[in-house]
């Protein structure tokens, strides 16, 4: 997992991560409080590998609990291929099982195929971060999407 985020995120025009710096002991610790109660980790394997991971985390607080915020990363070589739809709406699918009512997310203005899943999906757009990140040395809007369920 840790290689994996790493890898996309090295890429540096997908994640706000660019690396995980947490040892496997710590990325094990993350991974076992996905409860499926208040956070879904999911991940893909193809050919051997992982292809791609999305996670899901509901509000901590009994005012926010209905809303999750959600994550994805998919390995260069099977973009395009529909496993980051697959992903998303089996999240989406646990959101409405959990009785999460809205989904949010993040996703730099620049991924036009990124943007274009996620209104296949229902999102829409509920903010923008004018020049939140800087993607060779320009700034780029984070546009704050959501979907309610």
């Amino acid at each position: 997992m840790i290689s994996h985020v790493n890898a996309v995120g090295a890429e540096r025009v997908y994640l706000m991560t660019e690396r995980l710096n947490v040892t496997l002991k710590e990325e094990k610790a993350i991974l076992r409080r996905a409860d499926g109660e208040s956070r879904l980790y999911l991940v893909a394997i193809v050919d051997g590998k992982i292809g791609g991971t999305a996670d899901f985390s509901r509000g901590r607080q009994s005012n926010n609990r209905h809303v999750a915020s959600c994550g994805i990363a998919l390995r260069r070589d099977v973009r395009g291929l529909g496993l980051g739809k697959a992903m998303m709406r089996a999240g989406l699918s646990w959101a409405r099982s959990v009785g999460i009512r809205k989904v949010t997310l993040g996703v730099f203005a620049t991924n036009r195929n990124a943007r274009a899943l996620y209104r296949t999906l229902g999102f829409v757009r509920e903010g923008q971060l004018r020049g939140q990140v800087m993607l060779d040395r320009k700034p780029v809007d984070e546009l704050l999407l959501a979907v309610w369920l």
